[in-house]
């Protein structure tokens, strides 16, 4: 139970910070998320034991020329191709019994792309056209906090069967398919209150959600059970670290922006 309440409180801080700079102004939001960005990169590095500052800079270099420039999406074309790499080499990995030694390139690379690229595209969500687009990161958190909440709770409460026990034994199938029915569900209410989006649109977004949140949840575990600690930090009571906590958001970014745009091309 006090462990409950810890998550709870520290969690709704966290929540609420976000969702205030969300309804607050594009600018706020644009500054805390960077802030979250670079501590998930410094907890990242530190799981793959690396140390360097020029992916932390270079993202913050393009966000600057992404409102700056009013860079668009076929600018962004490049950053996709790369980030999506960087998630087919790491579900490659997730299911390889392989060991795998991460060279200093890689390790930065993969700082980069699979870490300042996904907390980028968080960001790009919301587009950089005035008015700032708040519904589609209202909808993205939403998706995200739903799958994830849930996913525990279910687990925790009716989990038997492993979801992937090699890696991340506490994760269960039980809580993969109940995150992903209350994730379909917010998507659902979601469009009653925001028609414009179309209901069809809004459950693929909620499906997709559910089912790459998970992977990127397992992946953040397996660097941490790699680096054998059981959160990336601590400055999260009862969650962690910025990467904990950002995890499944980093990973489902890119995907949920790509999907999110090619809507709006062919609508």
């Amino acid at each position: 139970m006090k462990e409950l309440y810890i998550r709870g409180v520290s969690g709704s801080l966290y929540v609420s910070l976000i969702l205030g700079s969300v309804f607050f102004n594009q600018l706020l939001f644009t500054l805390i998320i960077l802030v979250f960005s670079v501590f998930a990169m410094i907890e990242f590095q530190r799981l793959v034991k690396h140390k360097s500052y020029m992916p932390a800079a270079l993202i913050i270099l393009l966000v600057y020329n992404f409102y700056q420039s009013k860079i668009n999406t076929p600018e962004l074309l490049i950053p996709l191709l790369s980030v999506f790499m960087a998630h087919i080499f790491l579900v490659y990995w997730l299911f390889s019994n392989k060991t795998m030694q991460f060279g200093y390139l890689t390790r930065t690379l993969l700082t980069l792309f699979y870490l300042g690229l996904g907390c980028f595209f968080i960001i790009a969500i919301a587009g950089n056209d005035d008015p700032f687009q708040s519904n589609n990161s209202l909808l993205f958190f939403a998706l995200i906090w739903t799958n994830n909440s849930f996913a525990y709770l279910v687990g925790k409460r009716i989990g038997k069967n492993p979801l992937f026990k090699r890696i991340s034994p506490n994760k269960s199938w039980e809580g993969f398919f109940g995150g992903i029915f209350f994730c379909i569900i917010t998507g659902f209410l979601f469009q009653r209150f925001h028609p414009e989006y179309g209901l069809v649109f809004c459950l693929i977004m909620a499906l997709f959600t559910g089912i790459l949140a998970s992977l990127g949840d397992l992946i953040q575990s397996k660097f941490k059970r790699l680096a054998k600690v059981k959160d990336s930090g601590s400055l999260i009571p009862g969650h962690g670290g910025f990467f904990d906590r950002m995890d499944s958001a980093i990973f489902v970014a890119p995907w949920f922006y790509l999907i999110l745009n090619f809507k709006e091309y062919v609508s």
